[in-house]
């Protein structure tokens, strides 16, 4: 099993490179979520990485993160990324969450507002960087790739 695990991680590492992302490393897109890391925690222990016949689909919006680093010269933390359904539930999270098919980020940019964040992705997605949905949070933003566009404020 370990060593399953390690041809799978090895194998992300391998796509990650082809990406050509310029801030983000592997292991920050295999970040598995606070409950999964969070003893007592509903969601502790469920998360698992993303199959590899996933991978392929958080490549815009990784694509936005990165563009979102050099943009502002800040860093951007990954909060969520791929969920399995057993994690997904045990957190609320939407039963037909992007996070599920690994589409989604869940981002934090320390120094910046998210408002701030969102109002670029906006502007970026208006002008045809990705087609994709964008939240807002109060603490975070929420970019995806889904392929059509999708805007919604929790704020």
């Amino acid at each position: 099993m370990i060593i399953t695990e390690l041809k799978s991680v090895e194998g992300f590492a391998a796509f990650c490179e082809g990406l050509n992302l310029r801030h983000f490393s592997p292991h920050e897109l295999l970040s598995k979520g606070q409950a999964h890391e969070t003893p007592g925690h509903r969601g502790y222990g469920l998360n698992t990485d993303p199959p590899a016949e996933l991978w392929p689909n958080v490549v815009p919006a990784i694509t936005m993160a990165d563009r979102i680093r050099e943009h502002f010269g800040r860093p951007v933390v990954i909060l969520s990324a791929y969920r399995n359904t057993a994690y997904n539930t045990a957190i609320g999270g939407a039963s037909r969450s992007q996070h599920l098919k690994f589409t989604a980020l869940d981002l934090s940019c320390p120094g910046i507002t998210p408002q701030a964040c969102f109002d670029w992705l906006c502007i970026q997605r208006e002008y045809g960087a990705f087609r994709g949905g964008l939240g807002l949070y109060r603490s975070f933003i929420h970019v995806d790739g889904r392929g059509t566009n999708a805007t919604w404020n929790n704020t």
